[in-house]
């Protein structure tokens, strides 16, 4: 199972790095904005495709006339009265109509806010700058001695090893003195884990967990392939700063960015496609 899940990963990170190629090197906003335009067109193609389009217009044109007559005849409480419970009623049946289309949409949006997720919800380590590097092992036992981290040139030990039994846990600080990609080895005994670290500036997939034998961490953070079961290594954390995203000299969190604007970009081209939504 999780070897699928990392393949599927694999996959989906390297279409994705292909959509967001061509904005390399500019401002996050861009890609998001531009992912953002091919998820609200996307999302509009799969409602259309799965959802009752006549039913959508007849519900919603029933709702256009009952408030119609509220507005035609709003000194006779009686027609009000029936006007507004016939629209709570087609309001009912239209969120019917809505739903199993919401429901097929719910899966390729969540894989693409996990591939927006590895890209933009973190940046690189600035070079000269440390950050908490967590080793959390499957028993506690294992913590009696200071497992040992191996780095490469370009990334400095900061700290020494830090026990923390009662959460299974050991944490060290690293900082990286130049830019690059590095892995670095936890060792724990006669195992060895490996964890990326990306040093730079700008955006790009940033690596913040390796798990293990969860199938839903995995999911959730696909930048790297699963810890083997065998491991006494359940998972490694990257404490990474966020990544700012700014508009118009405001910052912005990427997922609220992306929201506003794959909603937008989906009504604004709605007319054009001819859906009903």
């Amino acid at each position: 199972m999780l070897s699928v899940i990392d393949n599927m990963n694999l996959l989906l990170n390297g279409a994705f790095s292909l959509l967001v190629f061509p904005f390399r090197g500019l401002a996050p906003v861009w890609p998001l904005t531009f992912v953002s335009l091919v998820t609200g067109l996307l999302m509009l193609w799969i409602f259309g495709l799965v959802s009752n389009q006549e039913a959508i217009i007849r519900v919603k044109d029933k709702i256009r006339g009952n408030l119609l007559a509220i507005r035609l005849y709003q000194h006779d409480v009686g027609i009000v009265l029936k006007s507004q419970a016939r629209i709570f009623r087609d309001t009912l049946t239209y969120m019917k109509y809505s739903l199993y289309p919401m429901a097929v949409l719910i899966v390729p949006v969540v894989l693409i806010i996990i591939q927006l997720h590895l890209n933009f919800a973190a940046e690189p380590l600035t070079p000269g700058k440390s950050i908490l590097l967590k080793v959390k092992v499957r028993d506690a036992e294992l913590l009696k001695s200071v497992p040992e981290l191996e780095v490469p040139e370009g990334v400095e030990v900061a700290t020494p090893g830090v026990r923390i039994p009662g959460e299974s846990e050991v944490d060290w600080r690293v900082r990286a003195t130049k830019v690059g990609h590095y892995s670095l080895t936890v060792k724990l005994g006669a195992e060895t884990v490996d964890k990326n670290l990306v040093s730079g500036s700008g955006w790009e997939a940033v690596s913040t967990r390796r798990t293990g034998s969860n199938a839903w961490d995995l999911l959730l953070y696909p930048g790297e392939s699963h810890i083997p079961a065998t491991s006494p290594v359940e998972s490694i954390d990257l404490n990474y700063p966020p990544l700012p995203v700014s508009v118009l000299g405001w910052n912005i969190n990427w997922l609220v960015l992306f929201f506003i604007l794959s909603i937008v970009f989906g009504f604004a081209f709605k007319g054009f496609f001819g859906i009903e939504v």
